[in-house]
């Protein structure tokens, strides 16, 4: 009987212990579509980007989008204000991993992660 139960719990920890392989994000989700950071973080370095800019953010702008050609655009504030467009390429590097490079070769790129919340919603952070 005792030792049932503890290889119950010998079971249960080795499968708990077991995680999912992050599935990719849809590419008919993530490609050709603007995302808009609504500058809330969650867990980590994640931050919340929608596909419409939020009202609220005021200037704090900053948008990135992928397309399924290897372009990337990436919009954010510039120089006295304004919007600065940094036009780049991305390689993937994993199932929701994509490496960034700028056209400009002053601007150093970084690694784009990104997960789907949901239809509208998409979480992403920047590894610099």
């Amino acid at each position: 009987m005792r030792a049932s139960i503890l290889l119950c719990f010998v079971v249960f920890f080795l499968l708990s212990g077991c995680q999912k392989e992050e599935s990719s994000v849809p590419a008919e989700r993530l490609f050709g579509q603007t995302w808009y950071n609504t500058f809330q973080q969650k867990e980590g370095d994640f931050f919340i980007f929608k596909p419409e800019p939020q009202l609220n953010a005021g200037w704090r702008y900053d948008n990135f989008r992928l397309e399924a050609d290897g372009q990337f655009q990436e919009e954010g504030l510039g120089p006295a204000d304004g919007v600065e467009s940094r036009p780049g390429v991305w390689t993937r590097e994993g199932a929701n991993k994509y490496r960034i490079r700028f056209l400009d070769g002053t601007r150093p790129g970084y690694l784009l992660e990104v997960k789907l919340l949901d239809k509208q919603t998409l979480q992403a952070r920047r590894v610099y």
